[in-house]
Protein backbone atom coordinates (compact mmCIF):
# COMPACT_ATOMS: atom_id res chain seq x y z
CA UNK A 1 0.00 0.00 0.00
CA UNK A 2 1.24 3.36 -0.83
CA UNK A 3 0.76 5.83 2.40
CA UNK A 4 1.33 8.58 0.25
CA UNK A 5 -1.30 8.72 -2.25
CA UNK A 6 -3.73 11.00 -1.22
CA UNK A 7 -6.61 8.66 -1.41
CA UNK A 8 -5.29 6.96 2.02
CA UNK A 9 -7.49 7.35 4.97
CA UNK A 10 -6.21 7.49 7.97
CA UNK A 11 -8.02 6.59 11.46
CA UNK A 12 -6.59 7.74 14.36
CA UNK A 13 -7.51 6.24 17.94
CA UNK A 14 -5.77 7.49 21.04
CA UNK A 15 -5.92 5.60 24.32
CA UNK A 16 -4.83 8.42 26.87
CA UNK A 17 -7.54 10.52 28.52
CA UNK A 18 -4.96 13.88 28.51
CA UNK A 19 -5.76 16.32 26.16
CA UNK A 20 -2.59 17.80 25.95
CA UNK A 21 -1.01 14.70 24.84
CA UNK A 22 -3.85 13.40 22.34
CA UNK A 23 -3.39 16.97 20.86
CA UNK A 24 0.17 16.89 19.64
CA UNK A 25 0.03 12.91 18.63
CA UNK A 26 -3.55 12.97 17.56
CA UNK A 27 -5.13 16.21 16.46
CA UNK A 28 -1.62 17.93 14.92
CA UNK A 29 -1.28 14.46 13.54
CA UNK A 30 -4.85 14.10 11.48
CA UNK A 31 -4.05 18.20 10.57
CA UNK A 32 -0.82 17.07 9.26
CA UNK A 33 -2.15 14.63 7.02
CA UNK A 34 -5.15 16.38 6.01
CA UNK A 35 -2.57 19.04 4.82
CA UNK A 36 -1.02 16.02 2.58
CA UNK A 37 -4.54 15.84 0.87
CA UNK A 38 -5.23 12.66 2.95
CA UNK A 39 -8.87 11.97 4.65
CA UNK A 40 -7.81 11.63 8.79
CA UNK A 41 -10.45 11.04 11.49
CA UNK A 42 -9.54 11.16 15.65
CA UNK A 43 -11.39 9.11 18.03
CA UNK A 44 -10.99 8.97 21.82
CA UNK A 45 -10.87 5.34 22.65
CA UNK A 46 -8.57 5.73 26.21
CA UNK A 47 -12.19 3.39 27.55
CA UNK A 48 -11.89 0.30 26.10
CA UNK A 49 -15.88 0.16 25.60
CA UNK A 50 -15.53 2.56 23.11
CA UNK A 51 -13.33 0.70 20.86
CA UNK A 52 -15.49 0.03 17.58
CA UNK A 53 -13.36 -2.30 14.93
CA UNK A 54 -16.22 -1.72 12.64
CA UNK A 55 -15.68 2.08 12.47
CA UNK A 56 -11.77 1.79 12.30
CA UNK A 57 -11.75 -0.65 9.49
CA UNK A 58 -13.68 1.55 6.95
CA UNK A 59 -10.29 3.47 6.71
CA UNK A 60 -7.31 2.19 5.22
CA UNK A 61 -4.57 2.85 7.85
CA UNK A 62 -4.95 2.61 11.77
CA UNK A 63 -3.06 4.48 14.09
CA UNK A 64 -2.98 3.58 17.65
CA UNK A 65 -2.01 5.50 20.20
CA UNK A 66 -1.20 4.34 23.87
CA UNK A 67 -4.26 1.51 23.30
CA UNK A 68 -3.04 -1.23 25.81
CA UNK A 69 -3.95 -5.12 24.06
CA UNK A 70 -7.37 -6.28 24.93
CA UNK A 71 -9.93 -8.49 23.25
CA UNK A 72 -11.43 -6.00 21.31
CA UNK A 73 -8.24 -4.08 19.96
CA UNK A 74 -6.93 -7.85 19.26
CA UNK A 75 -9.92 -8.36 17.21
CA UNK A 76 -9.27 -5.56 15.42
CA UNK A 77 -6.08 -5.61 14.40
CA UNK A 78 -6.76 -9.65 13.11
CA UNK A 79 -9.05 -8.15 11.10
CA UNK A 80 -6.94 -5.58 9.61
CA UNK A 81 -4.14 -8.25 9.26
CA UNK A 82 -6.94 -10.19 7.10
CA UNK A 83 -7.94 -6.98 5.18
CA UNK A 84 -4.09 -6.31 5.01
CA UNK A 85 -4.60 -2.83 5.93
CA UNK A 86 -1.24 -1.24 8.40
CA UNK A 87 -1.47 -0.72 11.57
CA UNK A 88 0.70 1.43 13.58
CA UNK A 89 1.56 2.05 17.35
CA UNK A 90 2.11 5.42 18.21
CA UNK A 91 3.76 6.77 21.39
CA UNK A 92 5.45 9.81 23.72
CA UNK A 93 6.14 8.43 26.53
CA UNK A 94 7.97 5.02 27.91
CA UNK A 95 4.79 3.19 28.23
CA UNK A 96 6.05 -0.40 26.54
CA UNK A 97 9.21 -1.56 28.47
CA UNK A 98 8.12 -3.90 32.01
CA UNK A 99 11.17 -4.00 33.29
CA UNK A 100 11.94 -0.81 33.32
CA UNK A 101 8.49 0.52 35.39
CA UNK A 102 11.04 0.58 38.62
CA UNK A 103 12.18 3.83 37.35
CA UNK A 104 8.83 5.59 36.61
CA UNK A 105 8.42 7.76 39.63
CA UNK A 106 4.60 7.14 40.22
CA UNK A 107 4.89 3.82 40.42
CA UNK A 108 6.66 3.89 43.60
CA UNK A 109 3.86 5.92 45.53
CA UNK A 110 0.98 3.16 44.28
CA UNK A 111 -0.31 0.31 47.13
CA UNK A 112 1.09 -3.28 46.00
CA UNK A 113 -2.42 -3.97 44.42
CA UNK A 114 -1.83 -1.04 41.78
CA UNK A 115 1.45 -1.56 41.22
CA UNK A 116 0.53 -4.64 39.95
CA UNK A 117 -2.09 -3.61 38.03
CA UNK A 118 0.05 -0.85 36.06
CA UNK A 119 2.79 -3.58 35.33
CA UNK A 120 -0.16 -5.45 33.18
CA UNK A 121 -1.00 -2.31 31.79
CA UNK A 122 2.72 -1.59 30.44
CA UNK A 123 2.73 -5.67 29.54
CA UNK A 124 -0.40 -4.82 27.55
CA UNK A 125 0.93 -1.75 25.91
CA UNK A 126 4.28 -4.03 25.23
CA UNK A 127 1.76 -6.19 23.11
CA UNK A 128 -0.32 -3.23 21.09
CA UNK A 129 3.09 -2.85 19.81
CA UNK A 130 4.40 -6.17 18.98
CA UNK A 131 1.26 -6.90 17.16
CA UNK A 132 1.34 -3.68 14.79
CA UNK A 133 3.48 -3.31 12.04
CA UNK A 134 5.60 -0.60 12.83
CA UNK A 135 5.91 1.87 15.41
CA UNK A 136 6.33 6.09 15.33
CA UNK A 137 7.43 7.87 18.13
CA UNK A 138 8.42 11.45 19.52
CA UNK A 139 12.16 10.61 20.31
CA UNK A 140 15.12 8.99 19.11
CA UNK A 141 15.42 7.20 22.36
CA UNK A 142 11.90 5.63 22.45
CA UNK A 143 12.98 4.61 18.81
CA UNK A 144 15.94 2.83 20.07
CA UNK A 145 13.71 1.06 22.67
CA UNK A 146 11.58 -0.53 20.13
CA UNK A 147 14.61 -1.34 17.93
CA UNK A 148 15.38 -3.77 20.50
CA UNK A 149 12.22 -5.36 20.38
CA UNK A 150 12.70 -5.60 16.79
CA UNK A 151 10.53 -3.51 15.23
CA UNK A 152 10.64 -1.16 12.81
CA UNK A 153 10.60 2.25 14.54
CA UNK A 154 10.72 6.13 13.32
CA UNK A 155 10.37 9.55 14.91
CA UNK A 156 7.86 11.40 14.73
CA UNK A 157 8.53 14.42 16.56
CA UNK A 158 5.81 16.64 18.61
CA UNK A 159 5.11 19.91 16.82
CA UNK A 160 2.78 23.03 16.84
CA UNK A 161 -1.04 22.48 15.60
CA UNK A 162 -2.49 25.52 13.40
CA UNK A 163 -4.27 26.68 16.19
CA UNK A 164 -1.61 26.55 18.39
CA UNK A 165 1.15 28.26 15.87
CA UNK A 166 -1.93 31.34 15.54
CA UNK A 167 -2.17 31.96 19.55
CA UNK A 168 1.73 32.08 20.18
CA UNK A 169 2.11 34.31 17.00
CA UNK A 170 -0.93 36.73 18.64
CA UNK A 171 1.02 36.28 22.12
CA UNK A 172 4.11 36.59 20.44
CA UNK A 173 3.86 39.75 18.72
CA UNK A 174 1.92 41.52 21.92
CA UNK A 175 4.93 40.50 24.12
CA UNK A 176 7.24 42.51 21.63
CA UNK A 177 5.12 45.64 21.97
CA UNK A 178 5.45 45.88 25.79
CA UNK A 179 7.93 47.88 27.70
CA UNK A 180 10.83 46.35 29.12
CA UNK A 181 10.49 45.48 32.84
CA UNK A 182 13.05 45.40 36.06
CA UNK A 183 10.64 42.86 37.23
CA UNK A 184 12.33 39.16 35.83
CA UNK A 185 9.41 36.23 35.80
CA UNK A 186 10.57 32.53 35.37
CA UNK A 187 8.22 30.13 35.21
CA UNK A 188 7.41 26.40 35.78
CA UNK A 189 4.53 24.46 34.64
CA UNK A 190 4.37 20.80 36.11
CA UNK A 191 1.03 18.70 34.56
CA UNK A 192 1.75 16.25 37.54
CA UNK A 193 2.64 16.20 41.00
CA UNK A 194 5.59 13.42 39.89
CA UNK A 195 7.40 16.36 38.13
CA UNK A 196 8.10 17.27 41.55
CA UNK A 197 11.68 14.95 41.45
CA UNK A 198 12.39 17.16 38.20
CA UNK A 199 12.24 20.82 40.05
CA UNK A 200 14.98 19.62 42.52
CA UNK A 201 17.47 19.86 39.60
CA UNK A 202 17.05 23.66 39.85
CA UNK A 203 15.64 24.17 43.38
CA UNK A 204 19.24 25.21 44.54
CA UNK A 205 20.10 27.25 41.90
CA UNK A 206 16.73 29.21 42.35
CA UNK A 207 16.93 29.87 45.94
CA UNK A 208 20.14 31.02 44.98
CA UNK A 209 19.11 33.63 42.55
CA UNK A 210 16.08 34.68 44.33
CA UNK A 211 18.34 35.72 47.19
CA UNK A 212 21.17 37.29 44.92
CA UNK A 213 17.84 39.40 42.71
CA UNK A 214 15.20 41.30 44.19
CA UNK A 215 13.33 41.81 40.84
CA UNK A 216 13.26 37.92 40.58
CA UNK A 217 9.27 36.12 40.79
CA UNK A 218 9.45 32.41 40.25
CA UNK A 219 5.92 31.66 38.97
CA UNK A 220 4.54 28.04 39.05
CA UNK A 221 1.75 26.33 37.08
CA UNK A 222 0.37 23.28 37.58
CA UNK A 223 0.92 20.78 40.38
CA UNK A 224 4.10 21.02 42.67
CA UNK A 225 5.08 20.67 45.91
CA UNK A 226 7.48 23.53 46.38
CA UNK A 227 10.65 22.68 49.04
CA UNK A 228 10.48 24.54 52.23
CA UNK A 229 13.60 26.78 51.17
CA UNK A 230 11.25 28.49 49.15
CA UNK A 231 9.32 29.96 52.04
CA UNK A 232 10.98 32.88 53.16
CA UNK A 233 10.14 34.24 49.33
CA UNK A 234 7.10 33.56 49.40
CA UNK A 235 5.77 37.07 48.65
CA UNK A 236 8.10 36.74 45.18
CA UNK A 237 6.64 33.00 44.26
CA UNK A 238 2.89 32.68 42.49
CA UNK A 239 0.79 29.89 42.10
CA UNK A 240 -1.45 29.21 39.14
CA UNK A 241 -3.65 26.49 38.74
CA UNK A 242 -3.13 23.74 35.95
CA UNK A 243 -4.98 24.64 32.82
CA UNK A 244 -5.58 24.06 29.27
CA UNK A 245 -3.10 25.01 26.80
CA UNK A 246 -4.60 28.22 25.59
CA UNK A 247 -4.64 29.36 29.31
CA UNK A 248 -0.83 28.12 29.47
CA UNK A 249 0.49 29.63 26.54
CA UNK A 250 -1.40 33.23 27.85
CA UNK A 251 0.74 32.98 31.10
CA UNK A 252 3.58 31.80 29.83
CA UNK A 253 3.63 34.95 27.25
CA UNK A 254 4.30 36.72 30.85
CA UNK A 255 6.82 35.18 31.93
CA UNK A 256 10.71 36.06 30.67
CA UNK A 257 12.68 32.94 31.36
CA UNK A 258 10.99 29.30 31.21
CA UNK A 259 12.83 26.56 32.88
CA UNK A 260 12.53 22.89 31.58
CA UNK A 261 14.25 20.56 34.12
CA UNK A 262 14.38 16.59 34.14
CA UNK A 263 15.80 14.33 36.75
CA UNK A 264 19.29 13.42 35.26
CA UNK A 265 19.59 9.70 34.72
CA UNK A 266 16.63 8.43 34.40
CA UNK A 267 15.57 6.69 31.78
CA UNK A 268 11.34 8.11 31.51
CA UNK A 269 12.97 11.40 31.62
CA UNK A 270 15.15 10.42 28.38
CA UNK A 271 12.18 9.46 26.26
CA UNK A 272 10.68 12.35 26.84
CA UNK A 273 9.65 15.21 24.24
CA UNK A 274 11.59 18.54 24.00
CA UNK A 275 7.59 20.16 24.00
CA UNK A 276 8.72 22.83 26.68
CA UNK A 277 11.18 24.46 24.19
CA UNK A 278 8.79 23.65 21.46
CA UNK A 279 6.15 26.14 23.42
CA UNK A 280 8.41 28.58 25.10
CA UNK A 281 10.16 28.92 21.66
CA UNK A 282 6.90 29.99 19.18
CA UNK A 283 6.76 32.76 22.41
CA UNK A 284 10.15 33.79 21.39
CA UNK A 285 10.86 33.46 25.27
CA UNK A 286 14.18 31.37 26.59
CA UNK A 287 14.26 28.38 28.03
CA UNK A 288 16.72 27.04 30.74
CA UNK A 289 16.44 23.17 30.46
CA UNK A 290 18.47 20.02 31.52
CA UNK A 291 21.01 18.58 29.46
CA UNK A 292 19.76 15.30 28.41
CA UNK A 293 18.58 13.75 25.70
CA UNK A 294 15.27 15.47 24.21
CA UNK A 295 16.79 19.24 25.23
CA UNK A 296 20.22 18.17 24.00
CA UNK A 297 18.85 16.85 20.52
CA UNK A 298 17.38 20.43 20.22
CA UNK A 299 18.80 22.98 21.49
CA UNK A 300 22.29 24.70 20.63
CA UNK A 301 23.52 25.73 23.70
CA UNK A 302 23.87 29.30 24.39
CA UNK A 303 21.89 30.36 21.40
CA UNK A 304 18.22 29.64 21.16
CA UNK A 305 18.62 27.83 25.21
CA UNK A 306 20.62 27.06 27.62
CA UNK A 307 21.72 23.73 28.89
CA UNK A 308 22.70 22.79 32.21
CA UNK A 309 23.71 19.88 34.58
CA UNK A 310 24.41 20.44 38.11
CA UNK A 311 23.57 23.37 40.52
CA UNK A 312 26.70 25.33 39.00
CA UNK A 313 25.31 25.28 35.77
CA UNK A 314 22.07 25.90 36.32
CA UNK A 315 23.00 28.80 38.25
CA UNK A 316 25.44 30.20 35.78
CA UNK A 317 22.75 30.19 33.02
CA UNK A 318 19.59 31.70 35.30
CA UNK A 319 21.87 34.68 36.55
CA UNK A 320 22.87 35.57 32.85
CA UNK A 321 19.30 35.45 31.91
CA UNK A 322 18.54 37.51 34.49
CA UNK A 323 21.39 40.14 34.23
CA UNK A 324 21.23 40.42 30.66
CA UNK A 325 17.86 41.82 29.40
CA UNK A 326 19.03 41.95 25.81
CA UNK A 327 20.27 38.28 25.79
CA UNK A 328 16.76 37.20 26.69
CA UNK A 329 15.65 38.76 23.57
CA UNK A 330 18.18 37.90 21.17
CA UNK A 331 18.35 33.96 22.56
CA UNK A 332 14.21 34.07 22.34
CA UNK A 333 14.41 35.16 18.88
CA UNK A 334 16.58 32.54 17.96
CA UNK A 335 14.31 29.66 19.99
CA UNK A 336 11.31 31.17 17.99
CA UNK A 337 13.31 31.03 14.61
CA UNK A 338 14.36 27.39 15.57
CA UNK A 339 11.09 26.50 16.52
CA UNK A 340 9.19 27.97 12.96
CA UNK A 341 12.29 26.46 11.11
CA UNK A 342 11.19 22.69 12.70
CA UNK A 343 8.68 22.59 14.61
CA UNK A 344 5.53 24.22 12.81
CA UNK A 345 2.20 22.64 11.31
CA UNK A 346 4.39 22.97 7.51
CA UNK A 347 7.87 21.87 8.82
CA UNK A 348 5.92 19.23 10.75
CA UNK A 349 4.04 18.29 7.59
CA UNK A 350 7.13 18.25 5.15
CA UNK A 351 8.83 15.45 7.72
CA UNK A 352 5.18 13.36 8.00
CA UNK A 353 5.48 13.21 4.17
CA UNK A 354 8.61 11.74 3.85
CA UNK A 355 7.98 9.43 6.68
CA UNK A 356 5.02 7.80 5.28
CA UNK A 357 7.56 7.26 2.00
CA UNK A 358 9.61 5.34 4.37
CA UNK A 359 7.21 3.12 5.97
CA UNK A 360 5.61 1.88 3.01
CA UNK A 361 8.32 -1.39 2.72
CA UNK A 362 8.36 -2.10 6.50
CA UNK A 363 4.94 -3.54 6.73
CA UNK A 364 4.82 -7.10 7.07
CA UNK A 365 0.84 -7.88 5.91
CA UNK A 366 -0.24 -11.25 6.58
CA UNK A 367 -4.01 -13.06 6.20
CA UNK A 368 -2.71 -14.87 9.63
CA UNK A 369 -4.63 -14.03 12.64
CA UNK A 370 -2.83 -14.37 15.45
CA UNK A 371 -3.67 -14.14 19.64
CA UNK A 372 -1.69 -11.78 21.09
CA UNK A 373 -3.31 -11.84 24.59
CA UNK A 374 -1.79 -15.25 24.88
CA UNK A 375 1.92 -14.72 23.46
Amino acid sequence: MDLTNPSTRYFIASGCPIATTTLYRCVHLREQLQALGHGAMVVDWFDETRIDPAEALTYDVIILYRLPMGPALEGLINQARQLNKPVIFDTDDLIFEPEMTAWHRAVKNLSPADQVQHLDGVRRYLLTLLACDVVTVATPFLAELADKREKAAFVHRNALGNEMLNLADELYHERRMRALDSKVVIGYGSGTATHDIDFLEVTASLVEVLERFSQVELWIAGPLNLPESFTRFSNRVQRHPLTGWQDWFQLMARMDIVLAPLEAGNVFCRAKSEIKFVEAGALGLPVAASDIDPYRDAISNGLDGFLASGEREWTQALSTLIQDPQLRITVGEAARQAILKSYSPQARTADLSNLLAKLRPTFKLTPKSLSFLTE
